[in-house]
């Protein structure tokens, strides 16, 4: 098990420096449906909300008006000791 641990997160980590963009970040994401999602990219210091499908991505329109949250709290993933002493007690 710890070696499947530290092989996904040496894999993740690998994948998400060739995912990164200089000029283009996701602020947000909501899941619609299965491959749907409605997103907010910053492109350039301008934000817009994006439709994504399975087959289309669409700009739906330009949010002239929004500023991301700054003093939101974000949520930390579980860490793995956690889960499996969470795991190892059922």
């Amino acid at each position: 098990m710890f070696l499947t641990y530290y092989s996904t997160k040496w894999l993740s980590a690998k994948t998400s420096i060739g995912m990164k963009s200089k000029y283009i970040n996701i602020v947000d994401k909501l899941m619609l449906g299965q491959n749907k999602f409605l997103a907010i990219a910053e492109i350039n210091g301008k934000f817009y909300l994006i439709g994504i499908t399975e087959k289309n991505i669409n700009v739906l329109r330009e949010l002239d008006d929004f500023y991301p949250a700054t003093d939101e709290i974000t949520e930390h993933p579980a860490e793995f000791g956690k889960l499996i002493n969470k795991f190892l007690k059922k």
